[in-house]
């Protein structure tokens, strides 16, 4: 009998205290426990689906098997036998219904989760890329891919994952073209995930990664739709986590991070151009500002003479030493920068404005800093918001200070050395097997010219390095 079986599961005082409800229907002399959760349940599809043609049955001698294919309206339902599934079951949101002489038991999905509604992206900004961003519902955001990419060799493989939390991670990518080595490797590193709670897709970054503690990201950022599916019609995986907005896409290499989806929409010129703007962007969020250390403080000879006095005399109240400067400027604009993201919305950029010019004038007015370090700093701080991606603005933020102390110290050579280590760290890297400086080392020439082309017409080949099946666009 399923009362002996599942009574400590169905026990009311246990139920209770898990906030699970039960309703008791007596139908035809045949006793019927609907269990369920208030707050994850659709309560109106319950009523009608559920508890409503039950009561009106007439059948007698009811079985679980009855009720699946004849009585209950529901169109997603499994049953099962095992008891240990059953609070599991119920505790993501289905409705379970028992009839006490029957070894089965059934499971109705009645999730319903509070949800926002699909809005405007607000970290990947566009101007005629689509505007319908990922929200905190994962099955929003499942159908927002299969809305766009209606292959049937699009693959979903789902894992739970938190002892917990139970967590739905998903790997979404088209069987017949992204590379199997790639999508196994990404598996293996999932099903290995051991802890209790996963509530964003950034716990899971972290158990990926091949060297976690790296300052480039090895994976992406997606807020939008249909920068998910360009990436997994290049051969790509999305990681997909229930109750986050943001998807990972991997593997990712750097020269990707200057890569927008504008580029796609665009002139074939004006992409080159923004490539090119972006390109220059992080040359000058990384290094400029430790350059005016190098400069100031060991090689002011190699400027024209000029611009040496007009250097000297615009410093000359300053009264501290160049990485001094440099180095305390630099942390109020991230000061500034952390404010202004902490503050609400609505007053948020206001602060961040009027901090950045009352300070800056203030400063300059004291004769704490010159005027040529506000123009640096302020070009360095616009610099770093130029990327595509917003996860390597982080790594370019630290990487800077660290430019600038190693500069303070050595000089020009400090400068130099510090580039060649960065160089040498984006070289040993990778990104699930592929190089993390793909496509310029292994140099392949049509793949750098389809990145910086940016032009479907043009790109007939999907990227090399990835090493897809289908390799054509065709």
């Amino acid at each position: 009998m399923i009362t002996n079986k599942y009574n400590k599961h169905i026990n009311k005082t246990r139920l209770k205290e898990s906030g699970i409800s039960s309703r008791y229907l007596k139908v035809n002399d045949t006793t019927i426990i609907v269990l369920f959760i208030e707050q994850l349940t659709d309560r109106a599809a319950l009523t009608s689906s559920i508890i409503k043609p039950l009561v009106l049955n007439t059948t007698k001698n009811l079985t679980i098997d009855k009720l699946m294919h004849s009585v209950i309206f529901m169109d997603d339902m499994i049953t099962d036998t095992d008891e240990n599934k059953l609070i599991d079951y119920i505790l993501k949101g289905q409705s379970i219904i028992i009839i006490p002489t029957d070894e089965k038991y059934l499971i109705a999905n009645t999730l319903k989760v509070e949800k926002r509604q699909i809005q405007d992206p607000s970290i990947e900004s566009t101007i005629k890329g689509a505007r319908d961003a990922f929200t905190e519902n994962y099955d929003n955001n499942i159908s927002l891919i299969r809305y766009r990419l209606k292959d049937p060799k699009l693959r979903i493989d789902e894992f739970e994952i938190g002892k917990r939390t139970l967590t739905t991670v998903s790997v979404i990518y088209i069987k017949d073209i992204a590379n199997d080595a790639i999508v196994q490797s990404i598996k293996d590193k999932l099903s290995k995930i051991d802890i209790d709670g996963i509530l964003e897709s950034g716990y899971i970054q972290k158990y990926i990664l091949n060297n976690p503690h790296n300052f480039f990201p090895q994976t992406g950022i997606v807020e939008r739709s249909d920068i998910a599916c360009a990436n997994i019609l290049d051969g790509k995986v999305i990681i997909l986590v229930e109750g986050g907005n943001l998807a990972l896409v991997l593997p990712k290499t750097f020269i990707e991070f200057i890569d927008a989806s504008d580029d796609h929409y665009d002139n074939i010129v004006i992409s080159i151009f923004s490539k090119c703007i972006r390109i220059l962007c992080i040359f000058i969020s990384l290094f400029l500002t430790s350059l005016y250390v190098a400069v100031v403080s060991f090689h002011p000879d190699i400027l024209p003479a000029q611009y040496i006095i007009s250097l000297a005399t615009s410093r000359a109240t300053v009264p501290f030493n160049a990485f001094l400067e440099a180095f305390l400027m630099e942390l109020v604009a991230e000061i500034l920068r952390e404010a202004s993201i902490r503050l609400p919305k609505q007053i948020g950029p206001a602060i961040g404005i009027v901090g950045t010019i009352v300070i800056g004038q203030a400063s300059v007015a004291a004769g704490l800093i010159s005027p040529l370090l506000v123009i640096i700093v302020s070009l360095s701080l616009m610099g770093s918001f130029a990327t595509a991606d917003y996860t390597i603005t982080n790594t370019m933020r630290v990487i800077k200070f660290l430019m600038i102390i190693i500069t303070s110290i050595f000089g020009l050579f400090g400068f130099t050395m510090g580039i060649i280590l960065i160089t040498i760290n984006i070289c040993s890297i990778d990104s699930f097997g592929v190089s993390y400086v793909s496509p310029l080392s292994p140099f392949n020439f049509t793949s750098i010219k389809n990145l910086f082309l940016s032009d479907s017409t043009l790109s007939n080949k999907r990227p090399s390095y990835l090493k897809t099946k289908d390799k054509t666009r065709h």
